[in-house]
């Protein structure tokens, strides 16, 4: 994969990207970007939006949608605001049908447009769109096939929709383990329709589990990818020795984790039977201290990769 640099010209990386997209599938794209437009995620859902513009190809529609501040405080609900959006390319792009017994050869049918949705990462949140996009159109094709009669909705076939919410569901785990480690956030949504706070829960866990792995675990998968598709050649004659750049180490900075982690347990202890606060000011400082310290250096506590270092 390319690596990407704020120095590249997206213009032209954007316009040979959809170039080929329509080359291969040919149909009109419709790009669903739905990342916050505030806030940390404004300046590259900004830049998507300005590249779109200035290229101003005929058959790319960019349709932004800022999923949490619309499902803000669990009105997921709102997702009917997107559906309406889309519902028009939905229908038009139809779907490909062909006959599996008499002329299987021979479509019947072809699908004529395509739905390219993000978000940061393209899991969490895409997985729920994607899941909506693909209930319409399941319902669409059901009408074809004369399945669904008079105004019936997947939703209403309730084996059918158990099926169907599952199967999005573990498509958006799957897709999440191999990429962050822990299953999708928001599942909930898309394996029980609707948001609970035990999901809630369930992604503050899944969130805490991939920022420690994402930052202290991820080197060595990176490494073992590298190997895999030939990216690094084993020398046996120089190779990296497995205690470097170990989380936990005996110099400064393995010093201050183990301080930190001393000091946190010791603020615990001194806030449970101490008989005076001034203990529990002390560690609780210190504990302060050895993080600014992690915080300041963070980017050498970071589980780097060891073997391919460009």
């Amino acid at each position: 994969m390319p690596t990407m640099k704020a120095s590249d010209d997206q213009l032209t990386a954007y316009i040979r990207h959809f170039e080929h997209q329509r080359r291969t599938y040919g149909g009109v794209h419709v790009i669903v970007n739905l990342v916050n437009q505030t806030g940390r995620e404004k300046k590259i859902g900004s830049e998507l939006e300005r590249i779109v513009q200035q290229a101003n190809l005929s058959y790319v529609r960019y349709n932004p949608f800022d999923f949490h501040k619309e499902c803000h405080a669990m009105q997921w609900h709102r997702l009917s605001i997107l559906r309406d959006q889309l519902r028009h390319e939905i229908t038009q792009f139809g779907f490909f049908a062909t006959s599996d017994v008499e002329e299987p050869d021979f479509p019947q049918r072809y699908q004529t447009g395509f739905f390219r949705t993000n978000c940061m990462d393209c899991l969490d949140r895409t997985n729920v769109v994607q899941a909506l996009i693909a209930r319409e159109s399941l319902t669409d094709q059901l009408y074809y096939l004369g399945i669904l009669t008079g105004g019936q909705r997947v939703e209403t076939c309730e084996d059918l929709e158990t099926s169907f919410k599952h199967l999005w569901a573990d498509n958006g785990d799957e897709c999440s383990r191999q990429y962050a480690g822990t299953g999708a956030l928001k599942a909930d949504f898309t394996r029980l329709g609707k948001r609970t706070y035990t999901g809630a829960i369930n992604d503050g866990i899944n969130a805490i589990t991939r920022y420690f792995r994402n930052n202290f675990a991820d080197g060595y998968r990176q490494d073992a990818m590298d190997v895999f598709l030939g990216n690094y050649v084993i020398d046996v004659h120089n190779l990296p020795s497995s205690l470097e750049a170990t989380l936990i180490s005996l110099d400064q900075n393995g010093i201050a984790l183990l301080a930190a982690c001393f000091a946190m347990a010791m603020t615990i202890l001194c806030v449970l039977v101490a008989e005076n606060i001034s203990a529990t000011i002390f560690w609780l400082a210190v504990f302060l201290v050895c993080m600014m310290f992690i915080f300041l250096n963070g980017e050498d506590f970071v589980n780097a990769p060891k073997l391919k270092l460009d």
